[in-house]
């Protein structure tokens, strides 16, 4: 799975997710990106393809919005559950377990374009389509 944590997540959980073999990056953790609006992270993370991985959906919702009436799309907003904001409690153990689950669903929604005839190059990536909060 390729994400970018938003700057409100410990650079911590990236460096976890590395060490489990995924290409996730915080924003707290690289220079050209601290202090950036949402819509400059959104940007960055599409340009990178990489999926926002955010405490604040609230704020990154009416961007994907106004992206899906544009037509554009993006690898995706993920909001995570409360209880693994930071390296501590049972449940920051199970990011790694929830990164495979969501990288498995990458594949197959990738395999499931390809077999598609006629779908478009970037049908892989997800709708701007606004997600619920948690």
């Amino acid at each position: 799975m390729k994400a970018l944590l938003d700057e409100q997540l410990s650079p911590q959980i990236a460096a976890i997710l590395r060490e489990e073999g995924h290409d996730v990056y915080a924003v707290a953790e690289r220079d050209d990106l601290v202090g950036y609006s949402d819509r400059m992270v959104l940007e960055a993370a599409d340009a990178e393809d990489r999926a926002v991985i955010t405490n604040n959906i609230k704020d990154f919702r009416p961007i994907a919005a106004e992206w899906l009436a544009q037509g554009r799309t993006h690898p995706g907003l993920i909001s995570p559950s409360p209880l693994w904001r930071r390296p501590s409690g049972p449940y920051f153990a199970l990011i790694p377990t929830g990164c495979e689950a969501a990288s498995a669903g990458s594949a197959r929604s990738k395999h499931k374009s390809a077999t598609n005839e006629g779908s478009a190059a970037g049908a892989t990536r997800s709708s701007a389509q606004p997600t619920s909060e948690s």
